[in-house]
This record gives C-alpha cells, sequence and structure tokens, in this order.
C-alpha cells in the first residue's frame, strides 16, 4: 500500500455539506504563549511556523518498510504502524494550500483516527488537544499553526469520527486556512470551538458571492463537556465581540439543540432579539429568518386542535410576522432615506 494514500472515508466527510449551528468572555489570543516546561509540552505548546514541518520525512517513510513499531494508546492498547493502518489527512479545501497530516487508524477502520504523527513522533488524539500552558484558557483566536490543526482535528475527527452521534448525517466542511474561529480551552483541553463567517468573506471557492453580515457558522462542544453552558458563552462571545453590528446571523440550518441555545441567550438578552437572524448566504433579507421570532412559532401549542383552530390565535401569528415585515421595510426606508440624504449632502459639497 503507498504510504500517502488518504483516507477514504475522510475524504467524503470534506465532500459532504456544511453543518450549521450544531450544539453540539471575549479574550486576547494567546497563541505565542510561553511554555514553562518543555519537558511536559504537547504539541499545541511546541514552536510551530510553518505545516511542511509537521510532515514526516522520507527518512521515516522508509523505515516503515522494514522496521517494526507499535504506537501504545492511552488505554494501554498497541497498535501496529504499517502501511496499512496510516493515511494522509488533507488540513484544508481544495482552493487552499495542500498541506497534510499523517494519521494512524485502526487495523481495517479507518474511521477511527487514535494518532497523528508531528514533531518526528506519533501523538494521541487525546495529547494533541491538550495543552500545558495554565494561561491557554477560555476562548482563544485561532491563529496559529497547530492551533489550526487543533481546529480541523476537533471538527473532522472528534465531530467527524470519534464522537459521532448514531445517526448523525451531518457534518463540518473543512474550515479555509484563514477562517476565523476561537477554540475553547478548559482545564488543559481544547473542548470546543465555534469559526464565523466575516461579513465581505466569499461564500465559497466556486461564486464571487460574499456575506453580507457576520454569521456564527459553526459551534462544537465534545460530548463530555456538554451541558455546562459553553455553547451560549460562544454564543455570548460571538454577539459581545461585534456591538456595532445592528444584524448578527447564524447559518441555517439551526439545530434543535442550537435554538435551545439561541432561547436561552434572548431570554436574557432582550435587546438583541431583533437583530439575531437564521441566515443563508450572502444573506440577503430574502434569506434572513428572525429567530427569536421561530422560537415562538415553534413554542405554539400542537397537540391542541381547538387552540389552533383559534381565529384569535391565527390573528396574533400573523400580526408577529406582519410587525417583523413591517420592521424591515421601516429598516429599509431608513437606509434609503440615509442614501439619499448622504447623495444631497455629496451634491452640495460638490
Amino acid at each position: 500500500m503507498n504510504c500517502t494514500a488518504t483516507l477514504q472515508q475522510v475524504a467524503q466527510f470534506h465532500n459532504c455539506n456544511h453543518f450549521k449551528g450544531h450544539w453540539a468572555f471575549k479574550m486576547e489570543s494567546n497563541s505565542n504563549l510561553p511554555v514553562r516546561n518543555q519537558v511536559n509540552s504537547y504539541p499545541v505548546d511546541l514552536p510551530c511556523q510553518d505545516y511542511d514541518t509537521l510532515c514526516p520525512d522520507s527518512e521515516y517513510l522508509s523505515c516503515l518498510e522494514s522496521d517494526t513499531e507499535s504506537f501504545c494508546l492511552p488505554n494501554g492498547a498497541e497498535v501496529q504502524v504499517t502501511y496499512d493502518n496510516i493515511g494522509q489527512l488533507r488540513l484544508f479545501g481544495e482552493k487552499d494550500p495542500p498541506h497534510n497530516l499523517l494519521a494512524l487508524h485502526l487495523p481495517g477502520d479507518e474511521t477511527q483516527v487514535v494518532a497523528i504523527y508531528m514533531y518526528r513522533k506519533w501523538w494521541s488524539i487525546s495529547d494533541v488537544l491538550k495543552t500545558s500552558s495554565k494561561s491557554r484558557n477560555g476562548l482563544v483566536f485561532v491563529e496559529s499553526v497547530m492551533e489550526r490543526v487543533i481546529l480541523f482535528l476537533l471538527s473532522q475527527i472528534v465531530f467527524g469520527m470519534l464522537e459521532r452521534s448514531p445517526g448523525e448525517r451531518v457534518y463540518f466542511s473543512t474550515h479555509p486556512v484563514s477562517e476565523y474561529g476561537k477554540i475553547f480551552w478548559q482545564d488543559g483541553e481544547a473542548v470546543g470551538f465555534y469559526t464565523v463567517k466575516n461579513k465581505g468573506s466569499l461564500c465559497n471557492g466556486y461564486t464571487a458571492q460574499s456575506y453580507l453580515l457576520p454569521v456564527l457558522d459553526t459551534v462544537f462542544v465534545r460530548s463530555h463537556w456538554r451541558r455546562r453552558g459553553l455553547a451560549l458563552q460562544m454564543l455570548q462571545d460571538f454577539c459581545g465581540s461585534l456591538p456595532t453590528e445592528r444584524v448578527l446571523g447564524i447559518s441555517y440550518p439551526v439545530s434543535p439543540s442550537m435554538y435551545r441555545v439561541c432561547k436561552k441567550y434572548l431570554e436574557i438578552h432582550h435587546e438583541q432579539r431583533e437583530h439575531l437572524y437564521e441566515v443563508e448566504a450572502p444573506g440577503n433579507w430574502s434569506q434572513r429568518r428572525n429567530v427569536w421570532l421561530n422560537i415562538l412559532l415553534q413554542q405554539r401549542p400542537t397537540n391542541s386542535r381547538i387552540l389552533e383552530e383559534s381565529p384569535n390565535f391565527t390573528q396574533a401569528t400573523d400580526k408577529q410576522l406582519t410587525a417583523n415585515k413591517g420592521k424591515v421595510r421601516t429598516q429599509r426606508r431608513c437606509v434609503e432615506k440615509k442614501l439619499t440624504g448622504l447623495g444631497h449632502n455629496r451634491s452640495g459639497k460638490k
């Protein structure tokens, strides 16, 4: 088997549809945090300026033909390192540079990736997601090479393979090399992340359309750390980091679990109810649905035919929809007036 063969299952994941808003503190980036004890450091704590430095050299690959090597998993089990159970994982999409990682998977099961080769040794997935720096805590900007690697592992390996719920049909697409994102660090581990499509960024590599508003694109919390309010903190961080934006988006479709997070957030922050929308790219007004209004409509009782058929209930729902449309029209008129006034002012100056 060729040592550069890709993991077919992962390649299929890369071509799947985007997954949006799965359940998955504003802080400055600490990508260059000092490492006090290099002996106990993890990959994210070690200096790395180039993706190519993470790739194995030809000498190591040639040794696989003659040497017998095994890797000890955290649970004590050993996995033989052979051509038959290693492959390359592409970090980014087709439009980005072709950077790869060498991955070790269980024999006969390409979906069970157990280790990544970097810095001339194999590291278990759990160790790659750890840090020895106590200063790396909370939400940290994704900037360094290793932070990009961790973002990839969380989205493609942890969510994509290792922690998938039975019957799960959706996947994250690989994030672009310049994607805006933050990793949630807690107790020395990367426990989740979120990414954002910035206003003005391209919708994808195949169109010239750009996002018309900032959009919370993906959210994920590892299974062991769920139900601790981390997704709520990430939503608060996203909204709080853009105080000057009148409208914010969450990528369509929003999962039921993420809607529950939005409900908690909007119950606390009433002022955001008119500003948070579920959107489809690029985010025209016709592609936006108010999140709070959707929540109210979802709470409509479905087990009472009398209530559903009540004209008062229908009229109340119609009034909510009409009021929301009226707000959109009012906002458009205000924008048109401002633009008209701006045009008159410029004409006067000339």
